[in-house]
């Protein structure tokens, strides 16, 4: 029974803290139509309708209220058909409580809103968003109407954003703000002002005239409207002639990049001798497989670098013990290789001992593994840095900046066909931005002798896979194991494969002292892969951290606003 009750107590935690976006309702807002009736005292009574078509289950819906500085929300109310529903405030958001499944629901929600008016010598003004930017649902058709507390004909009414031009004005005084299809996160505000005389007991604000003043307001609203659409249609007719100049740059740019490297194609045919079989040695053995794999170094690398040690004469496989290496001299040809040695016989192992295992057992302990991460970052850097000290990879500054600047003059299109709402020359323009961005940053074409060493390299490994075994025998030693060792460090399925084929090759006659060499190194690398496999995995696991965020405050008028939505 204990048992029982700890598991219903934990499913009840575990779903008290799920975050509630999982359990997301399908849902939209079909109609709106929000009523405010301004009295006489200043009050402000407020009765919306909204009217839900749900896809699913439901639990209810919610209406966030922000009220603007200095004002406050009062007797939030909710009905459907005259039948009263529960409401439960959580900060400004209003939870109606009504459960039910594909049904469509209309609401009628009313509350009261104090201190929204401000009276002025001539005029009272009612200035408020029924939403903000922090809505997060559509309202499909929002309709909002401004009733005076008295019929009257002399108002000033106008709207921003969203609600701009939107304000009609009906029968005695009644404001109509037809808005139809408001996206989620958009502002509205809205602005009304009747004659002070209607309201008797509101206390003046300020006591100066306000009426010309938002008449001012209100015509630099249509002043910016128009200048606007003036700009907008200017642009439309440019823009061609701007996406033309971008179109003609750009291919220009890839002209002189396609041509840099046609020449170079030619100079490289024209200048390099193809290798018989196994290129010359250049650079290290490690940087030769990393700089064909574009930097890449994993686990194989390191294995083809212990590997590579060995063939090199500086360790050495214990006779007993194939999986273990000892030192033989530490005076080696790179900076990577004495790192390299110095972690795996002096760090991990002991008085320039390694054993395959060691590995395993070093990374148990937490402070091990930063280690290890450390001694591997810099071994991947110094294998790097040979690569970069032979100059294999040219960095063209006159290519690569043009395609920078010309990148940075599409931004601010970007933005002002955005603004003015051109959104087909914007898309354009964004693709040319992110193609000669990423043209500046990714345009790094090899040096002659970078090209050379990576076309050499490239034939050998169409080559070996179609070697006969006549010719891999005229190999010297040294040179098979090089071809094993760069086999294993590309790790490219043809090359792979026909190592593994060599390797049955050898198997079948291991009494040969080269054979049982070269099947001696494959089982080797087998089993001191596998363990440097294990070994980043474990150490590279990393912890996601989670964080979570909030909002609050209106973007509308004073800092109010609001939205809608359900769960």
């Amino acid at each position: 029974m204990t048992k029982k009750f700890g598991l219903i107590l934990a499913i009840i935690m575990i779903l008290y803290f799920i975050p509630s976006t999982v359990f997301a309702v399908d849902f939209s807002i079909d109609q709106s139509k929000i009523e405010t009736f301004l009295q006489e005292n200043g009050e402000a009574e407020v009765v919306e309708q909204h009217t839900y078509q749900f896809d699913g289950e439901f639990n209810g819906m919610t209406r966030t209220l922000i009220p603007k500085a200095g004002s406050s929300i009062h007797d939030v109310r909710a009905t459907e058909k005259g039948k009263a529903l529960e409401v439960k405030q959580e900060d400004d958001t209003y939870k109606i409580y009504r459960r039910g499944e594909n049904e469509t629901v209309t609401i009628q929600l009313s509350y009261i809103i104090k201190d929204s008016l401000k009276a002025y010598k001539d005029v009272v003004v009612f200035a408020w968003p029924f939403f903000d930017s922090s809505n997060e649902t559509a309202y499909e058709q929002l309709d909002i109407f401004i009733h005076p507390p008295r019929k009257t004909e002399d108002v000033v009414a106008y709207g921003e954003d969203t609600a701009f031009k939107t304000e009609k004005q009906e029968d005695g005084g009644v404001i109509h703000y037809t808005l139809g299809y408001v996206e989620s996160g958009e502002n509205g505000d809205i602005t009304v002002a009747y004659d002070k005389s209607l309201f008797p007991g509101v206390s003046t604000t300020e006591n100066k005239p306000m009426r010309e003043e938002l008449l001012a307001t209100e015509q630099k609203l249509m002043d910016k409207e128009k200048a606007f659409v003036e700009r907008q249609s200017t642009l439309k007719d440019i823009s061609p002639y701007i996406l033309s100049t971008f179109t003609i740059f750009s291919l220009v740019l890839l002209f002189f990049a396609w041509r840099r490297i046609r020449v170079q194609n030619q100079e490289l045919a024209r200048t390099s001798e193809s290798a018989s079989f196994l290129p010359k040695q250049e650079m290290s053995l490690p940087a030769t497989i990393a700089y064909m794999k574009r930097g890449q170094i994993g686990s194989k690398d390191m294995t083809a670098s212990l590997l590579d040690l060995e063939r090199k004469g500086y360790i050495k496989r214990d006779e007993k013990d194939k999986n273990k290496f000892v030192v033989v001299h530490k005076q080696t040809d790179h900076e990577h290789e004495t790192i390299l040695m110095d972690w795996l016989f002096y760090t991990i192992g002991q008085n320039g001992v390694f054993h395959a295992t060691d590995l395993q057992e070093y990374i148990k302990t937490p402070e091990n593994q930063k280690t290890y991460q450390k001694k591997m970052l810099a071994y991947k850097y110094s294998v790097k840095k040979e690569i970069a000290d032979h100059k294999l990879i040219d960095k063209p500054f006159g290519i690569r900046v043009t395609a920078a600047l010309l990148g940075l003059t599409t931004l601010p299109f970007i933005i002002i066909f955005a603004i003015h709402e051109l959104f087909g020359s914007m898309a354009i323009s964004f693709l040319y931005f992110i193609v000669v961005s990423l043209f500046a940053i990714a345009y790094r074409p090899r040096t002659l002798k970078g090209a050379r060493i990576y076309k050499q390299w490239q034939e050998f490994e169409e080559k070996y896979p179609h070697l006969p075994a006549k010719e891999w025998k005229t190999l010297v030693r040294d040179e098979q194991k090089r071809t094993f060792i760069y086999g294993l460090g590309v790790n490219r399925a043809p090359v792979t494969q026909k190592n593994n084929q060599l390797f049955e090759n050898t198997t079948s006659s291991p009494s040969h002292e080269a054979n049982s060499d070269l099947m001696m190194l494959l089982l080797v690398a087998a089993v001191v892969n596998e363990q440097f496999d294990e070994a980043n995995s474990t150490v590279t696991a990393a912890a996601t951290d989670t964080t979570i965020s909030s909002s609050g405050g209106g973007t509308g008028v004073g800092g109010g606003g609001g939205g809608s939505g359900a769960f």
